[in-house]
């Protein structure tokens, strides 16, 4: 009878504890569902354990360098498409897809990747290298056909009971990238204003440049007329002067074709550049103002210097743009027989140009805003010039730094990578 008592006082107990737990799983659920739906992007649980299983049997056979092996077994990565599944979703990833009911998307990971399909293989190789997280930009193919510009975060398991689930989020990007586009758009404006602006400055020196070859032309023309008029023309003579006459109109066409590319709006375009050739040419530009100006331009280029990738254009941009401050720096200063010296330079990856004046140097409170927007010294003078070298600059991978030199003046230096940049960022030797 006792031992009859005892069991049925248990029961209430064991079936209210069970009770209990069960409504705090269901309470848990819920919290859970409603955290899952609410985060503001596309969320996927995948299951990845037959790619973990995959990765394993390769690591015991040897294989580290997974980026070549996917290069050399792409079926591999077709395979991972079509075998790893979506488990759950959130109501973001049905809105993101243009998905009417959550099973179009319980289905193999193949669709996520469809619109960038070169993905796949980012998301395998930080997986096998056992990262925590990988990032990427890319475009998500909507059930519609539409591309949509997104941004992808995988976050993979790290706990050895957890393997077999990696949790996708993908947030949409289409008004962000449409911000930076009118950001990138408004740069290109406030450059192509600030290179006009800077013609301004040589206008003088380039209608002298142009005006003197025009003038040779004109005058060799005449007289090579007046010699052909005669009864007994002298030839070798006249062959004389039409060849001054073609080597002025050509000196005339490359100071014309120098301006038109200074002034010109074309979309930036990036390829193998000569640094040192770039540098001199931007000096052959500006080097009639400096005359003109009294200012004397020399230079000291490294002999071998690596090739960059760059655009030619916006490089050369920078170039005279540092002279021209130089220049205004030195005539500010008041010294006489004032001077710039242009070095190039190279290590570590990079390659390099200076442009250092004799001016009175910068003052060691602004030191660090000069290169900000808008910041200017002059009153006649935007303060945009700086600040668009270093957008361009940077642009590039590079960087951009002023100092005073000890001995006086100021110095200006610019670093760009003498690797060739690949669209994901990554670099190979150029």
């Amino acid at each position: 009878m006792d031992m009859t008592s005892h069991d049925s006082s248990l029961k209430p107990d064991a079936l209210g504890d069970l009770s209990r737990r069960l409504r705090e799983l269901e309470i848990s659920e819920a919290r859970y569902r409603t955290l899952f739906n609410n985060v503001p992007a596309a969320v996927f649980q995948v299951d990845a354990s037959e790619v973990e299983d995959v990765f394993v049997s390769l690591k015991r056979n040897g294989v580290e360098d997974i980026d070549a092996y996917l290069i050399e077994n792409p079926h591999l990565i077709d395979i991972a498409n079509s075998s790893v599944m979506v488990r759950e979703v959130n109501d973001v990833a049905l809105r993101l897809f243009g998905a009417t009911e959550v099973s179009q998307l319980l289905a193999p990971v193949a669709y996520i990747f469809a619109g960038t399909p070169e993905a796949s293989a980012n998301v395998m190789s930080a997986h096998f290298r056992g990262r925590p997280n990988h990032y990427q930009r890319l475009k998500i193919k909507r059930f519609d056909g539409r591309l949509v510009d997104a941004a992808l975060m995988v976050s993979y398991p790290q706990l050895a009971s957890n393997f077999d689930t990696s949790v996708l989020m993908i947030t949409d990007m289409t008004e962000q990238v449409r911000i930076e586009t009118e950001l990138r758009k408004m740069e290109n404006e406030f450059a192509h204003f600030s290179k006009l602006s800077m013609l301004g400055e040589f206008s003088g020196a380039i209608v002298h440049e142009v005006r003197q070859p025009l003038s040779v032309v004109a005058n060799d023309a005449a007289t090579a007329s007046r010699w052909l008029s005669k009864n007994d023309p002298n030839l070798p003579k006249v062959r004389e002067l039409v060849q001054r006459i073609e080597d002025s109109a050509t000196h005339a066409t490359e100071v014309i074709k120098r301006v038109h590319d200074m002034a010109s709006k074309a979309t930036p375009e990036r390829r193998i550049c000569d640094l040192n050739r770039l540098v001199a040419s931007a000096i052959a530009f500006v080097k009639k103002e400096a005359a003109r100006r009294s200012i004397a331009i020399t230079t000291k280029f490294s002999p071998a210097l690596p090739e960059c990738e760059a655009d030619p254009i916006q490089v050369q941009q920078v170039v005279v743009n540092l002279l021209i401050n130089a220049m205004q720096a030195i005539e500010r200063s008041e010294r006489p027989q004032g001077g710039i010296c242009v070095l190039t330079r190279s290590g570590d990856g990079r390659v390099s140009f200076e442009v250092q004046d004799s001016g009175s140097g910068i003052p060691e409170d602004i030191i660090g805003e000069i290169f900000e927007s808008f910041f200017t010294t002059r009153k006649d003078g935007m303060g945009m010039g700086l600040s668009i070298c270093r957008s361009i600059v940077q642009s590039h991978g590079g960087n951009i730094s002023a100092r005073n030199d000890p001995a006086g003046g100021a110095s200006f230096q610019v670093w760009l990578p003498s690797e060739i940049l690949s669209l994901d960022g990554s670099t190979s030797d150029g």
